[in-house]
């Protein structure tokens, strides 16, 4: 019996851990239903602006919104997703710089390739976690086996509490 609340207990813990990253990841898609996609940053052309690892927001915005030194999102050709800052625009097309970089970028983009301008939201470090999670996605099914067993778990402890009432009732009478 001691090795079930062993087991109970380190369960509950796990499902607690569970729980919280689909609560942070749940957070971290609401501001997608007004519009607002989230992008781990994964390499340091922007920063000190937006560091390795933050979750940053970009959104669709219409072509005479754009200006330079607003910090875009668009996709290369070869279906790359990049984050630079507009640095020039000649001929309605974009010339993009990232912050840490020296010089401009020499692939000049076109407003169909830009996905959206980036908003103010950062949310820094958790990117990480998000990518892991999304490299190792048999987390997933460790989740959900945890969570699983969590609910089972508590059902047979409840099952346990109406069994011991019904022997104290049956006791009584």
């Amino acid at each position: 019996m001691a090795i079930l609340k062993i087991i109970k207990r380190l369960n509950n813990i796990l499902a607690k851990i569970c729980y919280l990253v689909i609560i942070i990841y749940v957070l971290i898609c609401i501001p997608y239903i007004f519009g607002y996609h989230p992008l781990v940053v994964l390499t340091g052309s922007m920063e000190p602006t937006y560091k390795i690892g933050s979750i940053i927001y970009y959104h669709k915005v219409p072509e005479n919104e754009l200006k330079i030194g607003d910090p875009i999102t668009f996709n290369l050709s070869n279906g790359t997703i990049v984050t630079h800052r507009i640095n020039d625009i000649v001929d309605n097309e974009y010339q993009t710089k990232g912050d840490a970089n020296d010089t401009p970028d020499v692939v000049k983009i076109s407003y169909n390739n830009i996905l959206g301008r980036v908003s103010n939201i950062v949310i820094p470090l958790v990117g990480y976690g998000i990518v892991f999670i999304k490299s190792h996605k048999y987390f997933i099914g460790i989740a959900i086996f945890i969570l699983v067993s969590e609910l089972a778990l508590n059902s047979v402890l409840a099952f346990d509490i109406n069994k011991k009432r019904k022997e104290e009732k049956n006791g009584r009478t």
